[in-house]
């Protein structure tokens, strides 16, 4: 055996190319070693002390890596304060303990320095385990994952004591190499397995099992390094007869993909092969291994023996016609089904293929509206579950038509043109309703090539007979119901969110509607109310209830004694009311705003201090008194006083809030 030993600085050097978890784990193991020896053992025998612990700081003089990163701090002391690398702990009869460096054994616990010497020189002789590791480490070993993984598969990792087991463990997760005799102890048990399987690997070469289609041998493989060697007869006896079932399972399904066309060989690879492979791959080798082997080789022979492209083809052909059908069931109705009613016995290859293709289409664009649709429908349910409710009852109801159908239709056409128009994807619900209730019902039209579009007057007379007439009125009819249902969502949705935005304009409806005051220019009542220094306007009668808000304010300067900050939020106040403003948006957009406002500006104002919630309280009442209140009723709404509403929201938000926190 070759004896590794390395000098500090080269040790030092290999050390801070480890991560933190593989020099925790030498450290670890290294000590535990060095304290098996010398505690054990009673390395010291003074009649006073006796040694009790070693301790090692692992990083001395590395930096942190990994999850400890920084600067390296020692961590082991002397008694007498010098930082230490080894750290040896005595204990006295009296229950007494020193921790000391190796200089004062003799001073602090009168141990002989022949001792002292000794017991160093022993554990720096312990430290060829971890020179011999970090040896191996630096010329590229790492630790055998291989060969730990086979044992423990196949469970013989067991046949390891608990303490070795957990050793093999750590220096796993730390991917560093074994000291030699571990490693020796390990290697063992793996050639132990290898030997018992090297006979199962001889009849898989001599079968000839290879994977060209099927992952059988790939499968088999990691049977064979997972397999307990006491079942090994048995074993042996099973791998003789299925290796060459999967040998000759290969060899059919290559004689058939060389004699199919492009189309059958993509049948047989996505329908037949792909799914066997997927079940191998995930098949476990411990849970009842060789049953369910033997079942996917089995189902894989019933699948493909003895059938001919044709029949392959026709099997393929009838499922893409029933999922069609089921499809365009779901999406136009019961009467909307697409057959063949084709003799399988009169059918070429040519002929199949060309009809799967064209199912193949049909099938695909069905897909594409129901997922479309179901789409819409999923978005919809989420943001809107009670108009979803409403719509599906709307769909399930019963239409009525009348007898005089030209009539009714101009009656209902012109309603729906009345009617305030849906967006695309309100549309496209409205019409996935629509498909909804045709399933429902019995009747014709789109197998006759109408769509499920208003058509005009003279389309509706053209009908070929009153039955399609009464169709289309049908859905003209189920059509303004659904759309109706959408705009009365959507007004009420715009009505609650109205009153939400006056409520949060007003502070909870605190200034109320009747208080009627004054309205004066805002910079001349702002600049009156800051200071009586503008005396040029003391002429101005000013309504009581401005004379209210006079007194407010000077209350909160009082109360702050900062009038300057008070001054120059309401001299921005101005400003911001002065900027020039676009009164052409559409309501509900200001409305969301304001809302939205709302979460950007904090209205629990609780932690302020008094005087910043009376000033906050003051700004909020001057904004109502100054024009910009807010009718009850939304249909007469101001925009241009919901948009100074909107801009005093954002004031309070990116004004007053980042002075007040900060003063």
């Amino acid at each position: 055996m070759k004896i590794y030993t390395l000098t500090d600085e080269k040790r030092r050097k290999i050390l801070s190319k480890l991560k933190y978890n593989q020099i925790q784990t030498l450290s670890d193991f290294t000590m535990y070693e060095v304290k098996s020896e010398m505690i054990t053992n009673n390395f010291i025998a003074a009649s006073d002390w006796h040694l009790v612990d070693i301790q090692e700081d692992p990083f001395w003089k590395l930096r942190y890596t990994d999850n400890a990163p920084g600067k390296y701090v020692p961590k082991l002391k002397c008694y007498c304060g010098k930082t230490l690398r080894y750290q040896y702990v005595l204990e006295s009869r009296n229950g007494k303990q020193l921790y000391l460096g190796k200089e004062h054994f003799m001073q602090h616990a009168g141990i002989p320095q022949k001792i002292a010497n000794q017991i160093h020189e022993r554990v720096n002789d312990i430290m060829i385990f971890r020179d011999e590791i970090l040896v191996k480490y630096d010329r590229g070993e790492r630790f055998p994952l291989k060969e730990y993984r086979i044992l423990d598969r196949s469970g013989m990792i067991f046949e390891f004591g608990e303490d070795f087991r957990y050793k093999l463990r750590r220096f796993r997760d730390a991917n560093l190499p074994l000291f030699h005799v571990d490693e020796n102890k390990l290697m063992s048990k793996y050639r132990q397995i290898r030997e018992a399987n090297h006979v199962l690997y001889r009849i898989l070469n001599k079968e000839k099992v290879g994977d060209n289609h099927f992952l059988f041998r790939k499968t088999l493989e990691e049977y064979i390094d997972s397999i307990e060697v006491e079942n090994f007869e048995d074993t042996t006896r099973w791998f003789e007869t299925i290796s060459s079932d999967c040998r000759f399972v290969e060899e059919t399904t290559e004689n058939i993909l060389n004699n199919s066309t492009s189309m059958t060989r993509k049948i047989l690879e996505k329908d037949y092969i792909k799914p066997v492979n997927t079940r191998l791959i995930n098949l476990s080798a411990y849970i009842y291994f060789e049953d369910k082997f033997i079942h996917i080789l089995d189902k894989i022979k019933k699948d493909i023996y003895g059938k001919s492209e044709v029949d392959i083809l026709l099997k393929k052909e009838e499922e893409k016609i029933v999922e069609l059908n089921v499809l365009q069931v779901q999406i136009y109705g019961k009467d909307a089904i697409q057959d063949y009613r084709d003799v399988k016995e009169n059918r070429s290859v040519k002929e199949i293929v060309k009809n799967i293709s064209k199912i193949e289409r049909k099938k695909d664009k069905c897909k594409k509206i129901q997922h479309k649709y179901m789409h819409l429908v999923r978005t919809y349910t989420k943001s809107h579950p009670e108009l979803m409710d409403e719509l599906n009852k709307v769909s399930d109801r019963e239409v009525i038509l009348p007898n005089n159908i030209v009539d009714e239709y101009i009656k209902t056409s012109n309603k729906y043109n009345n009617l305030p128009k849906l967006n695309g994807e309100e549309r496209e619900v409205v019409k996935y309703f629509m498909l909804k209730h045709k399933t429902n019902i019995s009747g014709k039209g789109i197998t006759q090539g109408y769509s499920l579009v208003v058509v005009s007057l003279e389309k509706l007379k053209k009908a070929e007979n009153k039955d399609v007439q009464k169709l289309l009125l049908e859905y003209l009819i189920l059509r303004v119901a659904l759309v109706e249902e959408f705009i009365r969502f959507k007004n009420k949705e715009l009505q609650d969110k109205y009153k939400k935005a006056r409520d949060i304009i007003s502070r909870g409806r605190k200034y109320k509607p009747n208080k009627i005051i004054e309205s004066y220019d805002i910079e001349l009542l702002t600049s009156f109310l800051i200071d009586d220094k503008y005396s040029k306007y003391a002429n101005i009668t000013l309504n009581k209830k401005v004379e209210l808000l006079k007194q407010k304010l000077d209350e909160v300067i009082k109360k702050s004694g900062k009038r300057k900050i008070v001054e120059y939020i309401l001299n921005s106040l101005i400003s911001s009311y002065h900027e020039k403003l676009s009164f052409n948006n559409d309501i509900s957009n200001i409305v969301d705003s304001i809302i939205r406002e709302e979460k950007e500006f904090s209205h629990n104002i609780a932690s302020l201090s008094q005087w910043k919630q009376d000033f906050i309280d003051f700004l909020y009442e001057l904004n109502y008194y100054c024009g910009n209140k807010l009718s009850e009723d939304i249909k007469k709404a101001n925009i241009k006083a919901l948009n100074v509403n909107l801009m005093f929201l954002r004031f309070l938000n990116t004004k007053v809030k980042p002075i007040l926190r900060k003063n």
